[in-house]
């Protein structure tokens, strides 16, 4: 669920101060990168759309989030018909917090936050 290498690489540059900006930068972000998306969607602009999941997955690769930037990289390349985009952004939202939920636990467990 979570590219640890990558955050530990983070980490190791950053430091708890710069780890912990960029994970409440994406914190406070995400919801309306999300409620964008959901607007281009129900809008069916598929250029929109395809840019903005390409927003999305750089957020969530940025903080090793790799199975939410792997959907937004299928919704971003690949080809695709409205009913799957839809249900594809249902099951992403509800997975969200639960991909924020492993990462704060692993922020926590190096002492940050």
């Amino acid at each position: 669920m979570l590219d640890e290498k990558l955050l530990t690489q983070y980490h190791e540059l950053l430091g708890n101060e710069g780890v912990q900006e960029m994970y409440e930068a994406f914190a406070s972000n995400i919801g309306g990168y999300v409620d964008y998306l959901t607007r281009l969607i129900k809008a069916r602009d598929e250029e929109q759309t395809r840019s903005q999941a390409h927003k999305v997955k750089g957020a969530c690769r940025t903080l090793g989030l790799r199975q939410l930037a792997a959907n937004m990289e299928w919704l971003e390349r690949e080809e695709w018909h409205w009913d799957q985009v839809d249900d594809m952004l249902a099951q992403w939202v509800l997975e969200l917090p639960l991909h924020q939920h492993q990462l704060r636990h692993w922020l926590k467990a190096r002492g940050i936050e």
